[in-house]
This record gives structure tokens, C-alpha cells and sequence, in this order.
């Protein structure tokens, strides 16, 4: 009938499912059967129809007059009696689903036992509700942590019997209300947390505080729940590029990804001619759009395959010499689950970073070896950076720059000197006249270093300090910059230029050496009028001990991101130097703990 097979269809059983409330006002859709029947024996389809659409829509909206009323009905008090001894148990579970959120479900209808009952009577804040749980995929996050089968098996439950069952309707709307408290806390925060999964992590940190019941009137009851959960996700631009480049990685996987290349060569260059060269061509196609090529020379290095694979190595963090070796072929080799991994992960850690970093900023990122001034959102200056060995790592944290010194001296901290200096006296006696190093007492007193029983500080405990003058070979070059904090971590210059030419440079004890250090100090002076380029290098050159206090102190934000994407849509990838992603990814995959 034409009922049947398109109006009941198209009301009740629609991609994302009718509310409660409409099943329990089932008798509606009984009559209408009956009247539908009735009129296709007694007139002719062409009148029935119309008649047929007129008690359709009195039916509809008779239904709609009911809405509002479902919760307030005094003939389902057991509907709030179920739903009191759910939250009040220590770990709910409702179909196979952990309740996550008990404790602020219970004071939420401890305010109002009508609150979540009237907000999910209303058919947007399903459909709604439904469409943000399938699409957090999105965000990098899984749908399944947020109830999604369950919803949908329970609303479809409902929806093919003749009565509501009360403890379905109840079950229905505690997953619901779970689920937006859910995925507003992940998106708001992060689904992990970050001192937890990384120790290590101690930059600001993304806090959005929110007023539940306030946020509940303005999102549910004012049907904005799409709106509401979008205003919780990072603000920054970099989120949105990844979210983009998320995108685009899964539709690579839905495609097939990309196949394994190898070459029978050492290496592949520009200039040259090979069969392989068709099989690197097509696989940087995948990644780098169609790479244009007279169909005779299919099998030449041209020039503009050799831009594509320098294109494809800066994006790898990769030496840029348009060659094919080891090096490149293993990052064209790493499938694209990893890249989506990488991609899912680093969303995450944006979920953790405060909104506010600062209208100007310097951001160091770890895994890229690269330190950036950002200001009004725009990159303003670019320079390679060293930072701290796998077994010295740079700690992630936050800080605000305050000061530098010109000509600094250097005072050994307890790390180096106890794992690195004292061994190195240990074995080469000239060691510290080498380095130009000095020893001191506690009272400022020069000693001399034979004068010591070096073995006797084999396990620590230093009593001295040992510093190094100002100059030409001292250890922080010519200005090192200065931002408070536990770590004793700072930025600085270095007299060892040729470290900055290597692709990986985690070389340092856990400080950040700049390659641009002076370009860097005059960027930073530039609204100080006594100090132009030029006096700046002049009091350099005076080989004096000096501090220069900024007038508008600059955040700094040391952050570890081992993937990201341009505003024109350019991805990114970086070693994880530091194996930080494997213990993300694994707390990513786990089900969410409860909420307290």
C-alpha cells in the first residue's frame, strides 16, 4: 500500500529513528490503518490518496501535540524509578555499555527529575544527537566509545513494538545523556588525559570549564546540539588543517592506500632512466596529486618528478636532495594506517593545548628540530633547532620569556656534570682546560681540578661548580634567552654550527639551540628603540656579560607534534623521535574511564 511502503517508512524508521515519545502514542498509527483501509475499498485510489494525506497529517499532528507531555505523564513514575537505581549503582552497564557519567546524571536529575526527559522527547535533539556520534570520526575519535550501537539497536528496539517498553525508554535516554556529557568532556579536553599518558607533557593546558545545566539549557533544550559540541573544539587553525588532513588520509585507505615500492637500484636521481621510475611516479601520485609526463619518457627522472620527491622528503622531514634512497623509500613504504594513526594522535594533542597560546608566541616543536614566532596567527620567523637526546628529552611545557643575556657564561647543570663531565675527567685529565672550564667553591673560591679525587664522585654528589666564561667556544654561544621554569631549560646560541645540517638534530641535554639565535634577539628587540640590529651586534662583539629585559614579555610553548597540515592542505609527518605516539594511540583505543 501506499502507506505502508512510504509514509509509516518515512516517519518512524528514518536514518536517525523517532524519539520515545511517538511509540507510546501507537494507537494513532493503529487508527490510521484502519481509516487507510477503509478508504482504499470504498473510493478510488485518485480521491483516497488526498483523504488519505489528510488523516496523515492530523495524525502527525496529533502526535506532535502529545510532545512535551511524555515525561510529565504521571502514568510512567517507574520510568524515573529505573532510572535512579541505574546511576546509583558503582558502574551502571545498560545493554553491554558502561554508564561513564553516573554521578553527574544523578545530579542532574537530581535538579530537575523532568530536565533530560523533556530534552530527549524532542526528535532534533536525536537526530542531532545521532549525527555528532557518528561523525566524531571526524576528530579522530570512534564512535563506539559514545554508545552508538546501542543507541541505535535501543531506538530501533522501540520503534518495531506496539508499547514503549519503560526500561528501554529509560536505558535510551541514559545513553543519550552519557553520550553528549561524553563527547562534550573529549572534545572540550581531550578523551585522555595528558599527564597520564605523557608525563612528559606540561604545556598550557586546554581547560574549558563547564556549567552542565547552563550548557545543557543553551545546547539541548534550545536544540543546538551540533553547535554547542562544534564551540567545544579547539579554536586553532591547526585542528581544523588536521581534521582536513584526516579526510583526505581515509579516503586514501577507502581507495586501497598505496603499494610497497622498491627499486632494483641503489638509488634513483634525477636524469636517469628505469622502469622503476614509473612505479615511484605513480606512488607520489597517490600522496601529490598527478604528476604530468610525455607518454615516451614514462620511464625518465625528470624535473618534475624530482620537485615531487623533494616535495615528498621536506614533507617527511627528510634530507631535501631530490634523491631516492633508503631513507625515502621507507617513508614512501609506511602504510597509510600509520599516517592516519599519526593524524588521530596529534588531534588529540591539540585537545590538550590551552586556546590561548598568545597573540604572539614562540612555539618549539620537538619532532620537527624547528622553532617558530607566531603572531596574529601568521609565522613571522622560521629557524632549526636542536633539542634534547632520547635519553635527555626536551620536556613539553609552557613558559613566558622575560629576559636575555649576551655573552652569557655557562654553569654546568647537575645532569651533564654528573653523567658527562666527571667520566670525561675520569679518563682525560686536560679535559676541563680543554673546554675552558673552572671549578669553584661554594664561596666563589677558583680549585684546581688535580687537587680532586674525581673517583669519589663517581656516584654523584658534585660539591662544586663549574662554570664556563663567556666567549667563542662557551657552550651557549653569544645570547641564550631566558623563560622560568622546573627544568632549567632555556634557548640558546651554540659555537657548533654543523649539527643544524643533520635531518635529525636531538643532540642537546634537553636546552633548545637556535641556528638564527641573533635574528631571533632582534625580532624580540624590535619595539625597543635603544636596541637596533646593529648596537646588538656591537655589544656582542664587546664580549660583555649583559641582560636585556623584553618590554612585552612573549609566551613560549614547547610542543611535541608529530604531524600537521598547512592551510592550503599540505601534510606533514615527523619521526617520533621519542616514541610518544605508540602510548597515545593504545590510551586512544581503550574505552573511556568513568567520570567521577
Amino acid at each position: 500500500m501506499f502507506f505502508k511502503k512510504t509514509l509509516v517508512r518515512k516517519l518512524f524508521t528514518n536514518d536517525f529513528y523517532l524519539i520515545p515519545l511517538f511509540m507510546s502514542q501507537m494507537h494513532l498509527v493503529k487508527l490510521y490503518r484502519t481509516q487507510v483501509k477503509k478508504l482504499n475499498k470504498n473510493y478510488k485510489m485518485s480521491i483516497s490518496r488526498n483523504i488519505i494525506m489528510a488523516v496523515l497529517m492530523a495524525a502527525i499532528a496529533t502526535l506532535l501535540a502529545g510532545c512535551g507531555r511524555w515525561a510529565h505523564n504521571p502514568k510512567h513514575p517507574e520510568k524515573l524509578v529505573v532510572i535512579k537505581e541505574i546511576v546509583e549503582e558503582d558502574m551502571p552497564v545498560l545493554e553491554g555499555e558502561t554508564l561513564y557519567n553516573p554521578d553527574i546524571i544523578a545530579q542532574l536529575y537530581s535538579k530537575s527529575e523532568n530536565l533530560l526527559s523533556v530534552i530527549w522527547e524532542r526528535r532534533e535533539n536525536i537526530d542531532q544527537m545521532l549525527y555528532a556520534i557518528r561523525n566524531v570520526k571526524v576528530d579522530g575519535l570512534n564512535p563506539e566509545d559514545y554508545h552508538l550501537s546501542s543507541i541505535e539497536e535501543l531506538a530501533q528496539k522501540i520503534i518495531a513494538s506496539d508499547t514503549a517498553n519503560i526500561k528501554d525508554i529509560a536505558y535510551l535516554e541514559l545513553l543519550l545523556t552519557d553520550s553528549f556529557l561524553l563527547l562534550s568532556t573529549h572534545l572540550a579536553g581531550g578523551k585522555t588525559d595528558s599527564e597520564t599518558i605523557d608525563p612528559q607533557w606540561r604545556a598550557s593546558k586546554r581547560i574549558v570549564r563547564l556549567d552542565l545545566l547552563g550548557f545543557i539549557d543553551t545546547t539541548l533544550h534550545n536544540n543546538r546540539i551540533l553547535k554547542g559540541l562544534q564551540e567545544l573544539t579547539p579554536k586553532h587553525r591547526e585542528y581544523l588543517n588536521l581534521k582536513n588532513a584526516l579526510t583526505e588520509y581515509r579516503q586514501f585507505k577507502q581507495n586501497g592506500g598505496w603499494e610497497t615500492f622498491s627499486t632494483q637500484l641503489p638509488k634513483l636521481e634525477l636524469g636517469m632512466r628505469h622502469l622503476d621510475v614509473i612505479l615511484l611516479r605513480n606512488r607520489l601520485a597517490i600522496t601529490q596529486s598527478c604528476i604530468e609526463h610525455d607518454i615516451e619518457d614514462e620511464d625518465l627522472f625528470d624535473s618534475l618528478l624530482y620537485a615531487h620527491v623533494i616535495l615528498f622528503q621536506t614533507r617527511n622531514g627528510l634530507t631535501a636532495d631530490g634523491v631516492v634512497g633508503k631513507g625515502t623509500i621507507e617513508a614512501m613504504n609506511i602504510p597509510v594506517e600509520s599516517r592516519i594513526a599519526a593524524i588521530e594522535a596529534n588531534l588529540e594533542r591539540w585537545r590538550w593545548l590551552s586556546d590561548d597560546l598568545g597573540e604572539r608566541y614562540i612555539k618549539v616543536n620537538i619532532a620537527n628540530f624547528e622553532l617558530q614566532v607566531i603572531e596574529n596567527d601568521n609565522t613571522v620567523f622560521i629557524t632549526d633547532a636542536i633539542v634534547g637526546k632520547a635519553f635527555r628529552e626536551t620536556p613539553v611545557f609552557s613558559s613566558v620569556m622575560t629576559y636575555m643575556v649576551l655573552n652569557p657564561d655557562w654553569t654546568v647543570p647537575p645532569t651533564i656534570l654528573n653523567e658527562d663531565i666527571v667520566p670525561a675527567v675520569i679518563s682525560n685529565p686536560n679535559y676541563l682546560s680543554k673546554k675552558k672550564l673552572k671549578i669553584f667553591n661554594t664561596d666563589g673560591v677558583e680549585i684546581d681540578p688535580i687537587t680532586l679525587d674525581w673517583s669519589s664522585f663517581t656516584a654523584g654528589g658534585f660539591p662544586y661548580k663549574i662554570q664556563q666564561n663567556p666567549g667563542p667556544d662557551n657552550a651557549l654561544g653569544s645570547v641564550k634567552f631566558i623563560f622560568p621554569n622546573k627544568y632549567s631549560v632555556y634557548i640558546h646560541d651554540t659555537p657548533n654550527r654543523s649539527l643544524f645540517k643533520r635531518t635529525d638534530r636531538s643532540f642537546s641535554s634537553g636546552c633548545i639551540r637556535v641556528d638564527n639565535p641573533l635574528r631571533l634577539a632582534a625580532w624580540l628587540l624590535k619595539d625597543n628603540l635603544k636596541w637596533t640590529p646593529t648596537q646588538l651586534n656591537e655589544a656582542i662583539a664587546k664580549g660583555k656579560t649583559q641582560t636585556v629585559r623584553f618590554k612585552n614579555p612573549i609566551p613560549v610553548h614547547i610542543v611535541y607534534l608529530t604531524a600537521w597540515a598547512s592551510n592550503d592542505g599540505v601534510v606533514y609527518f615527523r619521526k617520533d623521535v621519542y616514541n610518544r605516539d605508540k602510548v597515545l594511540l593504545a590510551a586512544l583505543k581503550q574505552r573511556p574511564p568513568k567520570t567521577n
